[in-house]
Protein backbone atom coordinates (compact mmCIF):
# COMPACT_ATOMS: atom_id res chain seq x y z
CA UNK A 1 0.00 0.00 0.00
CA UNK A 2 1.15 3.44 -0.62
CA UNK A 3 0.11 6.67 1.36
CA UNK A 4 -0.35 10.08 -0.41
CA UNK A 5 0.41 13.44 1.60
CA UNK A 6 0.66 15.70 -1.27
CA UNK A 7 -1.86 18.39 -1.77
CA UNK A 8 -2.44 17.81 -6.09
CA UNK A 9 -4.53 18.98 -8.44
CA UNK A 10 -4.97 16.83 -12.02
CA UNK A 11 -5.11 19.36 -15.06
CA UNK A 12 -6.39 17.84 -18.25
CA UNK A 13 -4.69 19.00 -21.69
CA UNK A 14 -6.69 21.30 -23.69
CA UNK A 15 -9.46 19.21 -26.41
CA UNK A 16 -12.12 19.93 -28.46
CA UNK A 17 -15.55 17.86 -28.44
CA UNK A 18 -18.99 18.26 -29.36
CA UNK A 19 -21.31 19.95 -27.14
CA UNK A 20 -22.87 17.29 -25.49
CA UNK A 21 -19.53 15.52 -24.91
CA UNK A 22 -18.54 18.67 -23.55
CA UNK A 23 -21.18 18.86 -20.82
CA UNK A 24 -21.10 15.12 -20.14
CA UNK A 25 -17.50 15.00 -19.41
CA UNK A 26 -17.72 17.86 -16.82
CA UNK A 27 -20.58 16.56 -14.79
CA UNK A 28 -18.92 12.80 -15.01
CA UNK A 29 -15.62 14.55 -13.31
CA UNK A 30 -17.77 15.95 -10.95
CA UNK A 31 -19.66 12.59 -10.22
CA UNK A 32 -16.33 10.61 -10.01
CA UNK A 33 -15.13 12.53 -8.19
CA UNK A 34 -18.05 12.69 -5.40
CA UNK A 35 -17.50 8.92 -5.53
CA UNK A 36 -13.53 9.59 -5.14
CA UNK A 37 -12.23 8.26 -8.34
CA UNK A 38 -11.06 11.02 -9.67
CA UNK A 39 -9.43 14.13 -8.53
CA UNK A 40 -9.72 17.74 -8.41
CA UNK A 41 -9.49 18.75 -11.65
CA UNK A 42 -8.79 21.57 -13.94
CA UNK A 43 -9.81 21.22 -17.76
CA UNK A 44 -9.61 23.60 -20.71
CA UNK A 45 -11.35 22.86 -23.56
CA UNK A 46 -13.02 23.83 -26.86
CA UNK A 47 -16.54 23.84 -28.91
CA UNK A 48 -16.46 22.11 -32.35
CA UNK A 49 -18.90 22.34 -34.07
CA UNK A 50 -19.23 26.20 -32.24
CA UNK A 51 -22.59 26.09 -30.03
CA UNK A 52 -24.92 28.22 -27.73
CA UNK A 53 -25.02 26.32 -24.36
CA UNK A 54 -28.23 27.27 -21.56
CA UNK A 55 -28.65 27.64 -18.24
CA UNK A 56 -30.11 24.58 -16.54
CA UNK A 57 -33.23 26.60 -15.27
CA UNK A 58 -33.22 29.10 -18.23
CA UNK A 59 -36.49 29.59 -20.08
CA UNK A 60 -35.52 28.83 -23.84
CA UNK A 61 -38.46 29.09 -26.66
CA UNK A 62 -38.41 26.19 -29.73
CA UNK A 63 -37.92 30.06 -31.72
CA UNK A 64 -34.72 30.21 -30.49
CA UNK A 65 -33.47 27.48 -30.43
CA UNK A 66 -34.50 27.24 -33.86
CA UNK A 67 -32.46 30.50 -34.89
CA UNK A 68 -29.32 29.42 -32.91
CA UNK A 69 -29.45 25.90 -35.34
CA UNK A 70 -29.96 27.92 -38.34
CA UNK A 71 -27.08 30.40 -37.74
CA UNK A 72 -25.05 26.47 -37.66
CA UNK A 73 -24.61 26.45 -33.86
CA UNK A 74 -25.16 23.41 -31.60
CA UNK A 75 -27.67 23.97 -28.59
CA UNK A 76 -27.15 22.63 -25.40
CA UNK A 77 -28.57 22.50 -22.13
CA UNK A 78 -25.71 22.69 -19.08
CA UNK A 79 -26.12 21.28 -15.78
CA UNK A 80 -25.02 24.71 -14.30
CA UNK A 81 -26.74 27.98 -13.73
CA UNK A 82 -26.73 30.96 -15.65
CA UNK A 83 -27.83 32.39 -19.34
CA UNK A 84 -26.94 31.73 -22.47
CA UNK A 85 -22.96 31.20 -23.78
CA UNK A 86 -21.68 31.25 -27.31
CA UNK A 87 -18.88 29.14 -27.20
CA UNK A 88 -16.63 30.54 -30.33
CA UNK A 89 -13.92 33.08 -30.24
CA UNK A 90 -13.32 31.69 -26.73
CA UNK A 91 -11.90 29.76 -24.06
CA UNK A 92 -13.83 27.29 -21.35
CA UNK A 93 -12.26 26.29 -17.98
CA UNK A 94 -13.95 23.56 -15.95
CA UNK A 95 -13.00 23.06 -12.28
CA UNK A 96 -13.90 20.59 -10.24
CA UNK A 97 -13.55 20.16 -6.76
CA UNK A 98 -14.78 19.92 -2.89
CA UNK A 99 -15.55 21.05 0.14
CA UNK A 100 -14.04 19.88 3.45
CA UNK A 101 -16.44 17.42 3.71
CA UNK A 102 -17.77 14.55 1.25
CA UNK A 103 -19.29 11.32 2.05
CA UNK A 104 -18.04 10.79 5.17
CA UNK A 105 -14.48 11.50 4.24
CA UNK A 106 -12.38 13.96 6.16
CA UNK A 107 -10.84 16.20 3.81
CA UNK A 108 -7.88 17.44 6.61
CA UNK A 109 -4.69 18.49 4.88
CA UNK A 110 -2.78 15.70 6.49
CA UNK A 111 -5.53 13.30 5.78
CA UNK A 112 -3.84 9.85 4.51
CA UNK A 113 -4.98 7.64 1.83
CA UNK A 114 -4.22 4.43 1.49
CA UNK A 115 -4.22 2.25 -1.97
CA UNK A 116 -4.88 5.37 -4.10
CA UNK A 117 -5.02 4.60 -7.58
CA UNK A 118 -1.69 4.57 -9.27
CA UNK A 119 -1.61 7.30 -12.07
CA UNK A 120 -2.45 9.89 -8.86
CA UNK A 121 0.56 8.49 -6.59
CA UNK A 122 3.07 11.09 -8.42
CA UNK A 123 -0.22 13.78 -7.87
CA UNK A 124 -1.25 13.64 -4.20
CA UNK A 125 -4.07 12.74 -2.33
CA UNK A 126 -7.18 12.88 -4.59
CA UNK A 127 -9.58 13.33 -1.51
CA UNK A 128 -8.25 16.71 -0.16
CA UNK A 129 -10.70 19.54 0.13
CA UNK A 130 -9.71 22.44 -2.13
CA UNK A 131 -12.97 24.52 -1.57
CA UNK A 132 -14.97 25.90 1.30
CA UNK A 133 -18.60 25.17 1.85
CA UNK A 134 -20.01 28.48 1.16
CA UNK A 135 -21.13 28.99 -1.98
CA UNK A 136 -19.72 32.33 -2.53
CA UNK A 137 -17.08 32.34 -1.39
CA UNK A 138 -16.53 28.56 -3.94
CA UNK A 139 -17.18 31.20 -6.09
CA UNK A 140 -14.84 33.39 -4.79
CA UNK A 141 -11.76 31.40 -4.37
CA UNK A 142 -12.20 29.62 -7.70
CA UNK A 143 -12.08 33.48 -9.42
CA UNK A 144 -9.19 34.77 -7.51
CA UNK A 145 -7.08 31.68 -9.07
CA UNK A 146 -8.53 33.08 -12.29
CA UNK A 147 -7.01 36.23 -11.77
CA UNK A 148 -4.02 35.59 -10.90
CA UNK A 149 -3.46 33.58 -13.94
CA UNK A 150 -4.87 36.64 -15.94
CA UNK A 151 -2.94 39.39 -14.24
CA UNK A 152 0.19 37.40 -14.73
CA UNK A 153 -0.59 38.45 -18.88
CA UNK A 154 -0.31 41.74 -17.23
CA UNK A 155 -4.77 41.55 -17.57
CA UNK A 156 -5.98 43.38 -14.38
CA UNK A 157 -9.02 41.82 -13.92
CA UNK A 158 -11.53 42.05 -10.69
CA UNK A 159 -14.30 40.49 -9.55
CA UNK A 160 -17.73 41.63 -11.40
CA UNK A 161 -21.02 42.89 -9.10
CA UNK A 162 -23.94 41.79 -8.55
CA UNK A 163 -26.66 43.21 -11.45
CA UNK A 164 -30.48 42.48 -10.70
CA UNK A 165 -31.11 43.01 -14.23
CA UNK A 166 -29.20 39.99 -14.83
CA UNK A 167 -31.89 37.42 -14.34
CA UNK A 168 -33.99 39.65 -17.49
CA UNK A 169 -31.26 39.17 -19.95
CA UNK A 170 -30.98 36.06 -22.32
CA UNK A 171 -27.36 36.55 -22.39
CA UNK A 172 -25.01 36.01 -19.97
CA UNK A 173 -22.50 38.29 -21.11
CA UNK A 174 -25.24 41.29 -20.79
CA UNK A 175 -24.74 41.73 -17.19
CA UNK A 176 -22.12 40.87 -14.92
CA UNK A 177 -22.52 38.91 -11.27
CA UNK A 178 -20.33 38.10 -8.62
CA UNK A 179 -19.30 35.02 -10.18
CA UNK A 180 -17.83 36.56 -12.84
CA UNK A 181 -14.82 38.25 -13.98
CA UNK A 182 -14.78 42.04 -15.53
CA UNK A 183 -11.89 44.01 -16.84
CA UNK A 184 -12.30 48.24 -17.38
CA UNK A 185 -16.19 47.34 -17.10
CA UNK A 186 -16.58 44.83 -19.00
CA UNK A 187 -17.03 41.28 -18.66
CA UNK A 188 -14.27 38.96 -19.50
CA UNK A 189 -15.60 35.61 -18.25
CA UNK A 190 -18.49 34.67 -17.48
CA UNK A 191 -18.62 31.31 -14.86
CA UNK A 192 -21.60 28.89 -13.91
CA UNK A 193 -21.72 26.53 -10.65
CA UNK A 194 -23.37 23.37 -9.72
CA UNK A 195 -23.20 21.77 -6.42
CA UNK A 196 -24.26 17.85 -5.42
CA UNK A 197 -23.53 17.46 -1.52
CA UNK A 198 -20.31 18.35 -1.11
CA UNK A 199 -18.86 18.65 -4.57
CA UNK A 200 -18.19 21.77 -6.54
CA UNK A 201 -18.04 22.11 -10.60
CA UNK A 202 -17.60 25.13 -12.13
CA UNK A 203 -17.14 26.15 -15.21
CA UNK A 204 -16.60 29.53 -17.20
CA UNK A 205 -16.27 30.97 -20.82
CA UNK A 206 -12.77 32.99 -20.89
CA UNK A 207 -13.41 35.50 -24.06
CA UNK A 208 -10.47 35.98 -26.20
CA UNK A 209 -11.90 37.16 -29.42
CA UNK A 210 -15.71 36.60 -29.71
CA UNK A 211 -17.80 39.04 -32.30
CA UNK A 212 -19.86 41.86 -29.90
CA UNK A 213 -22.93 40.98 -31.63
CA UNK A 214 -22.67 37.74 -32.64
CA UNK A 215 -25.65 36.68 -30.16
CA UNK A 216 -27.32 39.07 -30.34
CA UNK A 217 -28.00 38.87 -34.10
CA UNK A 218 -28.85 35.19 -33.27
CA UNK A 219 -30.93 35.36 -30.64
CA UNK A 220 -32.94 38.65 -33.08
CA UNK A 221 -31.93 41.33 -30.69
CA UNK A 222 -31.42 44.45 -32.69
CA UNK A 223 -32.15 46.57 -30.22
CA UNK A 224 -29.67 45.09 -27.18
CA UNK A 225 -27.77 47.82 -25.60
CA UNK A 226 -24.56 46.18 -26.50
CA UNK A 227 -23.70 46.67 -29.77
CA UNK A 228 -20.83 47.28 -31.70
CA UNK A 229 -18.36 49.98 -30.69
CA UNK A 230 -18.96 51.60 -34.55
CA UNK A 231 -22.50 52.16 -33.93
CA UNK A 232 -21.70 54.38 -30.55
CA UNK A 233 -22.73 52.18 -28.09
CA UNK A 234 -20.87 50.39 -25.82
CA UNK A 235 -19.13 46.83 -26.37
CA UNK A 236 -20.62 43.80 -24.88
CA UNK A 237 -17.44 42.19 -23.26
CA UNK A 238 -13.81 42.45 -23.42
CA UNK A 239 -11.91 40.33 -25.61
CA UNK A 240 -8.27 39.54 -24.31
CA UNK A 241 -6.69 39.58 -27.65
CA UNK A 242 -7.01 43.04 -27.02
CA UNK A 243 -5.37 43.68 -23.80
CA UNK A 244 -2.97 41.57 -24.12
CA UNK A 245 0.51 43.05 -24.89
CA UNK A 246 2.32 40.05 -26.17
CA UNK A 247 -0.82 38.89 -28.36
CA UNK A 248 -2.60 36.06 -27.59
CA UNK A 249 -1.08 32.38 -27.19
CA UNK A 250 -3.75 29.16 -25.98
CA UNK A 251 -1.00 27.70 -24.09
CA UNK A 252 0.11 30.50 -22.85
CA UNK A 253 -2.98 31.43 -21.39
CA UNK A 254 -3.47 27.94 -19.86
CA UNK A 255 -0.70 27.83 -18.14
CA UNK A 256 -0.70 31.13 -16.33
CA UNK A 257 -4.46 29.78 -15.07
CA UNK A 258 -2.64 27.02 -13.86
CA UNK A 259 -0.11 28.75 -12.09
CA UNK A 260 -3.02 30.87 -10.52
CA UNK A 261 -4.75 27.91 -8.97
CA UNK A 262 -1.37 26.22 -7.80
CA UNK A 263 -0.68 30.14 -6.09
CA UNK A 264 -4.71 29.87 -5.24
CA UNK A 265 -4.61 26.70 -3.53
CA UNK A 266 -1.13 26.24 -2.79
CA UNK A 267 -0.96 22.77 -4.35
CA UNK A 268 0.90 21.58 -7.78
CA UNK A 269 -0.40 20.06 -10.75
CA UNK A 270 -0.52 16.72 -12.58
CA UNK A 271 -1.37 16.61 -16.02
CA UNK A 272 -3.27 13.23 -16.89
CA UNK A 273 -5.79 12.85 -20.24
CA UNK A 274 -8.93 11.88 -19.31
CA UNK A 275 -9.35 8.15 -18.67
CA UNK A 276 -11.35 5.10 -20.33
CA UNK A 277 -13.30 4.65 -16.73
CA UNK A 278 -14.33 8.28 -17.02
CA UNK A 279 -15.08 8.26 -20.98
CA UNK A 280 -17.20 5.62 -20.17
CA UNK A 281 -18.78 7.48 -17.90
CA UNK A 282 -19.40 10.13 -20.20
CA UNK A 283 -20.84 7.60 -22.40
CA UNK A 284 -23.48 6.15 -20.00
CA UNK A 285 -24.43 10.00 -19.37
CA UNK A 286 -24.63 10.61 -23.16
CA UNK A 287 -27.36 7.94 -23.32
CA UNK A 288 -30.03 9.58 -21.60
CA UNK A 289 -30.70 11.99 -24.40
CA UNK A 290 -32.93 14.44 -22.72
CA UNK A 291 -30.16 15.37 -20.62
CA UNK A 292 -28.72 18.12 -22.04
CA UNK A 293 -31.22 18.37 -24.82
CA UNK A 294 -32.76 22.19 -24.69
CA UNK A 295 -36.48 21.01 -26.09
Amino acid sequence: MTSVRARALRLIPYGVFDAVTNMAIDEALLELHLQGKTPATLRFYGWEPPAVSFGYSQKVSQRTVDKVRAAGYDAVRRPTGGRAVLHEGELTYCFVGAGPKQDGIDFRPDAEIESAPSYWLEQGSPYEGFLPGSINQAYKEICDALIYGLRELGVAASLGRSNSAYKDYEDCFQATTQADLQFDGKKIVGSAQLRRRHGVLQHGSIMINQSQTKLSEIFGLADSEFTDAAAGKADRHCNLIDVLAGGYDRTALEEAIGRGFTRKFDCHFAVYELTDEEMEFVAELKKDKSRYQIL
